[in-house]
């Protein structure tokens, strides 16, 4: 079954990251830091898990061309201040149920979306479980998307050449600011993006034939699961050693309960499914459900 997975965070100097850096990492690329001081070269080429990575441009800007070194040195020298937030980051999980094809589309379209929704230039990177991954315990099914967006707005000149302009984007700026404009708080805008992506994936999902997913917290959905506890570095790497813990035996007492629970929600939309199906079939005999006859074309 597709899991939900919309998260974000930002890209920040304040915390020692660097645009150039993030974007090189994320695409296993090889980028040079341009930065007169402090520049030097980001070499993550033979990095493995790494599918495609691919620069998206909004609808605006369409046309137009830029690489991924140019775009995210000129992120990084737009930004004066030495906590200048230089990139934010949408991590989504694409459903293992899809197509390679299938979910590298979804990806370039989720980013696309979020390109024309901020005005700004996307950089998606799609990633894979690795085999070391793998054996330290990843998940297989564990296909995901990094998607950097610039935090500022681009454009494009008569000439066809793109730049970032001064103005920050819609999901930079403070909540005072979105006040000013009209716009909710940024945690409202978080949950109305991450039900962006909810819909946009279920659409696939859908016409494919496969299980949605649901952007809703299980409480919201009514699902009586428990949240595993936090394991910690050390009880993690002896677990992937094969040393049973503490932490490890009671995390998989809380997976074995949540099954069962799990199991009784699906039976229960199951038995709902199908009385409804069994009610709509009565309608349809006593003929309480009428179907409406299509307008006559004038």
């Amino acid at each position: 079954m597709a899991i939900f997975m919309a998260s974000t965070k930002s890209v920040s100097r304040g915390q020692g990251q660097n645009a150039v850096a993030a974007a090189a990492y994320r695409a296993g690329d090889k980028l040079l830091d341009e930065d007169k001081e402090h520049g030097k070269t980001h070499d993550y080429e033979k990095r493995s898990g790494v599918l495609s990575a691919d620069i998206i441009l909004p609808t605006a800007l369409a046309g137009g061309d830029i690489g991924r070194a140019k775009l995210w040195n000129m992120a990084e020298r737009n930004e004066t201040r030495k906590n200048s937030r230089v990139a934010r980051e949408w991590l989504v999980a694409l459903p293992h149920e899809l197509s390679e094809p299938d979910r590298k589309a979804l990806a370039h379209d989720f980013a696309r979306t979020l390109a024309d929704r901020y005005q700004v230039i996307a950089d998606c990177a799609i990633h894979i479980p690795t085999d070391k991954e793998i054996e330290r315990g990843a998940s297989p099914l564990n296909f995901h998307a990094h998607i950097l967006l610039t935090t500022r707005t681009a454009t494009i000149d008569d000439d066809g050449k793109i730049y970032l302009t001064k103005d920050k984007a819609d999901s930079e700026i403070s909540d005072d600011d979105r006040r000013k404009k009209g716009l909710p708080r940024m945690s409202a805008e978080i949950k109305t993006v991450r039900e962006l992506w909810e819909h946009t994936a279920n659409k696939v999902l859908e016409a494919k034939g496969h299980q949605l997913i649901d952007s809703r917290s299980y409480k919201s959905q009514g699902i009586d699961l428990v949240p595993q506890i936090k394991m910690g570095k050390d009880a993690t790497h002896m677990e992937r050693k094969g040393i049973p813990t503490e932490k490890g035996a009671f995390n998989r007492q809380i997976t074995q309960s949540n099954e069962l629970v799990w199991n009784k929600h699906l039976n229960d939309n199951q038995k709902t499914n199908a009385k409804a199906d069994r009610t709509i079939s009565d309608l349809r005999e006593s003929k309480l459900f009428i179907v409406p006859a299509v307008p006559e074309p004038n």
